[in-house]
């Protein structure tokens, strides 16, 4: 196994893998990096535009099997059901390379375009929810909920509720072997636990594992008055049917959530 960064953080592996350091932005740099190798499966983390796909290609053409894309539930549009994968089409989506500066959301939509349109290998882009953990969340957001509930602390939401999709750290990590490993499927896919919940609801579930009811505000983006998961005024609800008929099973968020509350109050000291 082989981990590929530029070097600047350390990990716990220890001798279980081989470190490759390089950067990302650098096609140059990944291509001696890469030189004379080849992978079985390439799990690619930090692709964010198509300039940084087209840079993938051309490295790892000839030298892998198998390409796992993270990309994210960003890639959506609005829709008043559950989002399926055929919702957004990569296969058909224009990708333009001369962009100063993407969205993040339109940077990851034209990243899948440009792997599905012009890769040699074959390619899947695992549309992951909002990740959540009670231990190694590093944006804090799930923690920053916990502290609010648990010190009584108001909640900026928007003025109606918007139920969205969440994964944990784990069942995500376990989801990205399942696709790189375990199956042969080539394309877009969901990944997420089952059931939405919006802010007002998964705080509540927070409030009865800490013993304190939520407190909420409405708040808005102008006055940076609202909460990490308050994005957009739109549900955003994923449908997991394609992971589960190739046979993985995510569990509801439901279940997660008491353990990774009390991860997160134990670490936060609450």
């Amino acid at each position: 196994m082989t981990i590929a960064t530029r070097g600047q953080t350390p990990d716990d592996f220890g001798d279980a893998v081989t470190r490759v350091k390089m950067d990302r932005t650098d096609q140059e740099g990944m291509a001696k990096a890469f030189a004379d190798q080849y992978y079985d499966v390439v799990y690619d983390q930090i692709c964010f535009t198509p300039r940084d796909a087209q840079m993938a290609v051309n490295v790892f053409s000839g030298h892998v099997g198998r390409y796992v894309l993270t990309s994210s539930m960003a890639v959506y549009k609005h829709k008043d059901d559950e989002l399926v994968e055929e919702d957004f089409s990569p296969q058909h989506y224009p990708y333009d390379l001369t962009v100063n500066d993407y969205t993040y959301a339109e940077g990851k939509r034209q990243a899948e375009a440009y792997f599905f349109q012009k890769a040699p290998f074959p390619v899947v882009a695992v549309r992951v929810a909002m990740v959540v953990s009670g231990t190694d969340d590093f944006t804090g957001r799930f923690d920053y909920y916990v502290e609010h509930v648990s010190k009584g602390t108001s909640i900026g939401v928007f003025d109606t509720e918007h139920p969205i999709s969440y994964v944990t750290a784990s069942d995500i990590a376990e989801f990205l072997k399942f696709m790189g490993t375990e199956t042969d499927f080539v394309g877009p896919i969901n990944g997420n636990n089952s059931d939405h919940l919006s802010i007002q609801v998964l705080c509540q579930k927070i409030g009865e594992y800490v013993g304190k009811a939520p407190l909420f505000h409405v708040g808005a983006h102008e006055d940076k008055t609202l909460s990490p998961y308050a994005m957009f005024t739109y549900d955003w609800r994923l449908s997991n049917a394609q992971a589960a008929a190739l046979g993985f099973k995510f569990s509801s968020i439901l279940d997660a959530l008491p353990s990774m509350v009390k991860e997160s109050v134990a670490r936060l000291q609450l």
